[in-house]
């Protein structure tokens, strides 16, 4: 009896083992086009790309600029701008037409459209239908007369087509080059299906020289701040620019031992902007030069600049032009002066400045063997607002 139930508990276990070492049945891969009904697919929001620090840099202008950097923002701002509007407000959209102007390729058109519908789908979770009956031609008999038409020509058509396709608005698209100079406009327009009304429309614009990419709106904040301009210049309203420069400055001698005597100087300047652009400056100036060992005294000028490059808030914006005036040491040291002088603003604050001017010479209150004056040299920078 005992020897019965060792060997059948050996045969138990070596069953027992030999049913763990079998491998799982293998089911079948579902076929690649098999789907449940019930079925959802959710697409996982793509992850940023993270920039390099290069490529985060902003590039400063250059003399050219891609046509196709230009679209793209272009469209990207017409996309978010219909995702502010939201999906529940505009989806679906009727695309009706996109339209390029008669001097580029007509079949851009279509590769256009192409990207525009593209931009919108990353922006914002809005359906676009495409409009067929709105590119047909239509040929029916009315009143025993042959009729033609192209497109949507009457407003029952319209509501038609857009209870057919479930839509709620019309979009229409015009893009636009100019050569004379060469930018880009683009103009859209919502209308609505069920009175229409327009829901939405803009004007987006590309500077031709700064690429700067602006709304039919910031036309008229420009018009609104030359209206303002307009009004000061009428009620006689100045408009001042002040600056303080720190600097050095050469002031040449003729006979004296130790030579040409450097020094340092502050200014203080006051200027008003004038011209049809305001690209005019005139004003004074006021600096001390002070040199314990050499010389002391203050120069007082009467200034004039003028913008010598078109203003643009990427780049530096210099200006040129001259003073003149006189250098007051004392009662024997004054002698009148003249500078040609240009200065670049960096941004909006810091501003470097260098002149060349030219002191007439004069003799020194301590010892008339040697006379002041020549070509002076200045260098500095300066605070502006």
């Amino acid at each position: 009896m005992r020897r019965e139930a060792i060997v059948l508990l050996t045969g138990l276990l070596w069953a027992l083992g030999a049913g763990a070492q079998t491998p799982p049945e293998e089911t079948a891969p579902p076929a690649d086009n098999e789907m449940a009904g019930e079925a959802s697919i959710y697409a996982r929001p793509r992850t940023p790309p993270r920039l390099e620090a290069r490529e985060g840099r902003l590039v400063r202008p250059g003399d050219r600029v891609d046509a196709n950097d230009v679209l793209d923002e272009i469209i990207d701002e017409f996309a978010a701008d219909v995702a502010r509007l939201g999906a529940n407000r505009i989806s679906p959209i009727l695309l009706e037409r996109v339209r390029v102007s008669e001097n580029m390729n007509p079949e851009f058109a279509s590769v256009f459209e192409a990207r525009l519908i593209a931009a919108i789908y990353r922006a914002a979770n809005v359906r676009v239908v495409r409009c067929y009956e709105c590119y047909a031609t239509h040929a029916e008999v009315e009143n025993g007369t042959w009729v033609v038409r192209r497109g949507l020509s009457r407003r029952e058509d319209l509501q038609q087509v857009m209870k057919k396709y479930n839509a709620q608005v019309v979009l229409n698209a015009s893009l636009t080059l100019y050569t004379a100079p060469n930018s880009f406009a683009f103009d859209v327009e919502m209308v609505r299906g069920e009175d229409a009304s327009v829901f939405f429309a803009e004007g987006y614009r590309v500077h031709p020289h700064t690429a700067l990419l602006y709304r039919s709106a910031d036309k008229v904040q420009h018009r609104e701040a030359r209206l303002k301009d307009l009004e000061d210049r009428i009620n006689a309203k100045p408009r001042f620019n002040h600056s303080v420069h720190l600097g050095a400055i050469i002031i040449p001698t003729q006979n004296h031992p130790d030579g040409a005597i450097w020094a340092p100087y502050t200014a203080y300047r006051f200027t008003e902007a004038f011209g049809e652009e305001r690209t005019w400056r005139a004003g004074g100036t006021v600096a001390a030069i002070i040199n314990p060992t050499r010389i002391g005294g203050a120069l007082l000028e009467a200034t004039l600049l003028s913008r010598i490059n078109p203003e643009n808030v990427y780049s530096i914006n210099c200006f040129a032009g001259g003073s003149a005036g006189f250098f007051v040491t004392g009662a024997t040291g004054n002698s009148p002066m003249f500078n040609a002088q240009a200065e670049c603003v960096l941004a909006h604050r810091i501003t470097l400045q260098a002149s060349l001017g030219f002191l007439v010479p004069f003799a020194s209150s301590e010892d008339s063997t040697y006379f002041v004056g020549g070509l002076t040299p200045q260098v500095g920078m300066g605070f502006t607002w």
